[in-house]
C-alpha cells in the first residue's frame, strides 16, 4: 500500500462526494420549484462530480477497497432514480411522496456506503507504516498470533527474521535524515518484491524490519534471507550530488513453535541478529539455541 497515495484519493473523494450531494440540493430545489421555471439539472452521472473520481480512482490503489464497487452500483442508482423522476417531471407529470421517499431510500443507502469506505480506508491507513507503506506494529501482533495458531493447528513449520539496515545512523548523518528516509524506502520496496507472496513484512522500528515466514523452517528461510540481503547490498543509491550511498543489512531468524511464544522467537531472533552484527554484518545468522 502506497499511503500518500490513498491519502490523496481519500481528499478527492471527499471533495467528489460533498460535490455529489451539492448536484442531488441542486436538483431537489428545481423539482420542488419546476412550476416555478427553474430548470431542472441533469440527472446522469457521468455529469456528477463523483462519477469522475469513481473513474479516476478504479486505477487505483483506493478500488482495492471491499466498498468501493459497491459505491460505485449505488451512486449509479441514485442518478437513475432521479433521472426518472427528472423525465416525469418535465413531461409535467406528478412526482409523488413514495416516489420521493423511494429515491431517498437510495441515498441514504450510497451515504452508508460512502461512510463505511471511509472507515474502511482509514483503519488500514492506521495499520500501515506511512513512510514505507508496510504494515506497522500495531497489526503485526495480531497477524504473528494467527499465523502461530494455523501453524501448530497444520503442523507446517513457521519463521520469524528480524533485519536491521547496516550503520544506518551513519547514512543519517552523512548524508541527511532526507536521505535516509530514501533508504528506507527502497529497502523495503526490495523486501516488498524479494518476499514470497504469503510471506509478510513489518516495519518493526527505526531501520529494522520484520518479516514473517509461513510454512518455512529456518533452513528455508535463510536461503529467503539471503535473496534479500544480496538485493539491498546491490542496491546503486546516490546523494543529490550522486555521492554512492552504500546499504547493507543484517539478519536474524529464528523458529516460532507450539513451544515457543511470540516474544520467544522475536528473542531469538533478535540475538541471532545481534551475533551478526558482531560477526561483520552484512548476513544471515539463524538461532542456533545457544
Amino acid at each position: 500500500m502506497k499511503p500518500e497515495e490513498i491519502f490523496g484519493n481519500l481528499t478527492a473523494f471527499q471533495h467528489a462526494l460533498a460535490g455529489h450531494f451539492d448536484w442531488l440540493h441542486r436538483w431537489y430545489q428545481a423539482i420542488l420549484h419546476r412550476d416555478s421555471g427553474a430548470t431542472i439539472p441533469d440527472a446522469a452521472a457521468a455529469v456528477c462530480p463523483f462519477d469522475l473520481w469513481l473513474r479516476r480512482a478504479e486505477r487505483t490503489e483506493f478500488a482495492a477497497f471491499p466498498g468501493f464497487v459497491s459505491l460505485g452500483v449505488q451512486h449509479e442508482a441514485v442518478h437513475d432514480k432521479a433521472e426518472q423522476l427528472s423525465v416525469r417531471a418535465r413531461a409535467g407529470q406528478t412526482v409523488t411522496t413514495s416516489d420521493y421517499e423511494t429515491l431517498m431510500v437510495s441515498v441514504l443507502d450510497f451515504g452508508a456506503t460512502a461512510q463505511a469506505l471511509e472507515r474502511e480506508v482509514w483503519t488500514a491507513l492506521a495499520t500501515v507504516d506511512p513512510l514505507t507503506g508496510l504494515g506497522n506494529r500495531q497489526s503485526m501482533r495480531t497477524h504473528l498470533i494467527g499465523e502461530r495458531d494455523r501453524a501448530i493447528r497444520q503442523k507446517q513449520p513457521l519463521s520469524l527474521a528480524l533485519t536491521d539496515i547496516d550503520h544506518f545512523k551513519r547514512v543519517n548523518d552523512t548524508f541527511g535524515h532526507a536521505q535516509g528516509d530514501k533508504v528506507l524506502r527502497e529497502v523495503a520496496q526490495v523486501l516488498r518484491n524479494t518476499v514470497r507472496p504469503y510471506d509478510v513484512v513489518y516495519r518493526y522500528g527505526g531501520e529494522e524490519f520484520l518479516i514473517c515466514l509461513p510454512g518455512t523452517s529456518v533452513e528455508v528461510g535463510a536461503q529467503v534471507l539471503e535473496r534479500i540481503r544480496a538485493n539491498i547490498q546491490a542496491l546503486q543509491l546516490t546523494d543529490e550530488k550522486g555521492a554512492p550511498i552504500p546499504v547493507t543489512a543484517t539478519f536474524g531468524i529464528a523458529a516460532i513453535t507450539a513451544e515457543t511464544s511470540i516474544e520467544d522467537a522475536m528473542e531469538q531472533a533478535d540475538k541471532a541478529l545481534y551475533d551478526g552484527k558482531r560477526g561483520g554484518r552484512n548476513r544471515v545468522v539463524v538461532y542456533d539455541g545457544d
